[in-house]
């Protein structure tokens, strides 16, 4: 039998010249330390110019408490005195077809007994990184949470991973083998007693690829390609109708910029706010989107490695990095039980990335430390656990829809050598990772925004787990654009700026008022 698919029923920015267009020596980005933090004086509301206005819903999605439940799922509580709820709206599955079938779209909001009741809401997209309300979770358990004091935020997740229908179009061993990255997991232990050789594990990839891609096209048929960051701009937009706002302030973190770009891009006059939170090189093609990872996650685990070295309770010990290529390696030779190396590095960068304490990451170091003396049991819960957030079918299926630009399997094990040399931990499977879509048709990039009304606000985070995020590679197309981002970085460790940082919710929070942000348009905030 088959599987099957179930459906549910401008900002005028005042801001200054980047400094390569200043005169005098580059003096580097305004550091920010609490506050507005930009050093300089506020306008007065009454001789300030006015961005676009954003507005509180005039009409309200069904919203019903639901802490327990997604505290379930997620095992993670939001912190005492934040509300979260939840409600769903439905969104065309072709939204130039109003007569289509209708996909239902889950959304959470998080708020305070401080939140204004007329607040705009800002909406959170993750695209296919991970649940947004696991993002949301986070958000509210950070440093970042002190935003809610000033709008509620809404996170809308992507198409295809409600709560009520599932996508279940590739054969459970199909799927393991893509999310292993070539070594075989369903049903029983992982298929690989030894170290697999390179061409092994490309041919298993590609062989499970192209038959997820023939199932998914037979199962979905004709809506098969219907689930991609383009198209899910359009559920934004649906909920923007929903609620009979004019526009929308989005928040794309990580992946989820693609999708706050393409709304950008195919609604220019509905966006009130734009923020794009570590994202992703939105238009490369797949393989430089992959070298980026595989540079940026690399740099990321770094970072963590120096870093833990300080914390009293960290085990990784004085040289932390080599603590978690051992473990990655031990995983990829068969060594440790039912985990693939694939797995590993999952479980460590989302435990990394979401990780909000050096208690979190002290907890995580225990699990790396242990794994190499032989004692899996804790990362193998981890494992577990990060599988079901980041390579969910949906998932997998959506970023095969996303991919655009092709690579021979011939090219493969030439960019494993290559990579591996740069990233040692993160190169080989980066590479691997471009063949998870084999036997997939590769989308068009994605067109990206030809004006802004918003000018974007940019936070960039240059330590990130999950995509490792480099924020200048879109630099050009704000160029090509003709805008001028408003720019925060911060060389904090984490997946989303602004769920770890109160500067940078302070930065969030003023431009999501009825000015723009006066001040420097690169800014950095404190780690």
């Amino acid at each position: 039998m088959r599987p099957r698919l179930i459906l549910g029923a401008g900002l005028t920015a005042a801001i200054l010249l980047l400094a390569g267009c200043a005169t005098g020596p580059d003096t580097g980005p305004t550091a920010i330390t609490g506050g507005k933090g930009d050093g300089n004086p506020a306008q007065s509301s009454s001789s300030a110019p006015q961005g676009p206005v954003l507005a509180a819903p005039r009409n309200d999605l069904g919203w019903t408490d639901c802490a327990k439940a997604v505290s379930d799922r997620f095992g993670m509580t939001a912190p005492a005195g934040t509300s979260i709820e939840c409600a769903s709206f439905t969104s065309p599955i072709t939204p130039d077809q109003q007569s289509a079938e209708l996909l239902t779209i889950d959304a959470v909001r998080a708020r305070t007994a401080a939140t204004p009741k007329d607040a705009p809401p800002l909406v959170l997209t993750t695209g296919t990184d991970m649940p947004a309300q696991r993002a949301l979770l986070m958000l509210t358990a950070g440093d970042g949470k002190s935003i809610l004091a000033r709008n509620p935020v809404v996170a809308v997740e992507m198409r295809g991973t409600d709560s009520r229908s599932t996508i279940d179009c590739m054969t459970m061993l199909d799927s393991s083998t893509i999310v292993n990255n070539g070594i075989a997991g369903y049903p029983g232990p992982l298929r690989a007693p030894a170290a697999l050789a390179t061409a092994q594990r490309i041919d298993r990839l590609a062989k499970s690829g192209s038959s997820a891609a023939d199932s998914c096209n037979d199962t979905l048929t004709p809506n098969q390609v219907n689930f991609t960051s383009v198209l899910a701009a359009s559920d934004l937009d649906a909920l923007r109708v929903r609620w009979g706002v004019d526009r929308l302030a989005v928040l794309g973190l990580g992946e989820g910029a693609d999708v706050a770009l393409s709304f950008a891009a195919q609604y220019p006059d509905r966006v009130g706010r734009l923020i794009l939170d570590t994202p992703t090189s939105f238009g490369s093609n797949t393989r430089d989107r992959a070298s980026t990872a595989a540079t940026g996650v690399q740099r990321a685990l770094t970072t963590y490695a120096s870093r833990c070295a300080q914390i009293a309770q960290c085990s990784l010990g004085g040289n932390g990095l080599a603590t978690i290529a051992s473990v990655v390696n031990k995983a990829a030779k068969g060594d440790i039980p039912d985990i693939s190396d694939t797995n590993v590095l999952t479980a460590i960068t989302t435990a990394l990335g979401t990780a909000i304490s050096d208690a979190d990451r002290a907890a995580l170091a225990a699990a790396i430390s242990a794994a190499d003396r032989g004692d899996t049991k804790a990362l193998t819960t981890l494992v577990s656990t990060t599988t079901g957030l980041r390579d969910s079918q949906p998932q997998l299926l959506s970023r095969c829809n996303n991919s655009s630009g092709t690579v021979g399997l011939d090219q493969v094990p030439g960019l494993i050598t290559e990579w591996t040399k740069q990233n040692p931990i993160t190169g080989t499977n980066a590479a691997l990772s471009l063949v998870r879509c084999n036997g997939w048709a590769t989308s068009q990039p994605a067109k990206a925004p030809t004006s802004y009304t918003t000018a974007p606000l940019v936070l960039a985070g240059t330590n990130d787990p999950i995509n490792g995020s480099d924020a200048s590679t879109l630099n050009a197309g704000f160029t090509e654009a003709g805008t001028a981002p408003i720019s925060v970085s911060w060389d904090g460790l984490g997946y989303s700026v602004l769920a770890h940082s109160s500067c940078a919710a302070d930065v969030v929070g003023d431009y999501l008022g009825a000015t723009p942000l006066s001040g420097p348009a690169e800014r950095a905030c404190p780690s």
